[in-house]
């Protein structure tokens, strides 16, 4: 076998074995993001809502996601709590009124929402420390195939007077099919040094 056939074969095994090692790499991966907020709600006698930007870089393919909340509230049974992505779906996951109000009930210590959790978080105790599955109108199964780059936004709407309390955390841990555009990149790579092979004398 001559240099350049030899030149060839090396380039395609590493071209082969890289992408290989890519697509291993990028399957199905757990990412999580978060912030820390410290908002207040204010004046008990007011309603109030507070928003929160998350921003997610990794372009993907979102195949779960759960939201983690930090929150300090005299009354957790006044709170709205919606998801927005940046598709602009918005789901209202967890929803409370004055009607539902159960003494007593205060506080999410970093709570995560999990619509899979066999959970309901209406049959949790303070401080709710755990995964439970939300009793809003929608799910964060609205979610599910969606593009996961960009600006999330967290909304948390305290609609009810008489409490208040503070806006401390919030986290959205992701599973998520990245795109594999870097396996492209290495495919170039590959294509360019066959190429300076090809073009080196024998």
């Amino acid at each position: 076998m001559d240099y350049h056939s030899r030149k060839l074969r090396f380039w395609a095994a590493v071209g082969v074995v890289v992408c290989i090692f890519q697509i291993s790499a990028l399957a199905e991966g757990y990412y999580s993001f978060g912030r820390t907020v410290n908002k207040s709600f204010g004046d008990p006698n007011e309603k109030t809502l507070l928003t929160e930007d998350i921003f997610v870089p990794i372009h993907g393919t979102v195949l779960n996601v759960d939201l983690a909340l930090n929150i300090e509230h005299t009354s957790i049974c006044d709170l709205q709590i919606s998801l927005v992505s940046p598709a602009n779906t918005s789901a209202c996951i967890n929803s409370y009124d004055v009607y539902t109000f159960v003494s007593g009930r205060a506080n999410f210590y970093w709570t995560i929402f999990d619509a899979e959790s066999p959970f309901s978080i209406d049959s949790g105790k303070p401080p709710y420390t755990g995964l439970y599955r939300p009793n809003g109108p929608d799910s964060l199964t609205d979610f599910y195939n969606q593009q996961s780059f960009g600006t999330w936004q967290v909304r948390v709407y305290d609609g009810v007077r008489n409490d208040t309390g503070t806006f401390k955390g919030a986290r959205l841990d992701f599973h998520i099919n990245p795109e594999p555009s870097i396996i492209l990149l290495f495919g170039v790579s590959a294509a360019i040094g066959i190429s300076l092979g090809k073009s080196r004398p024998v």
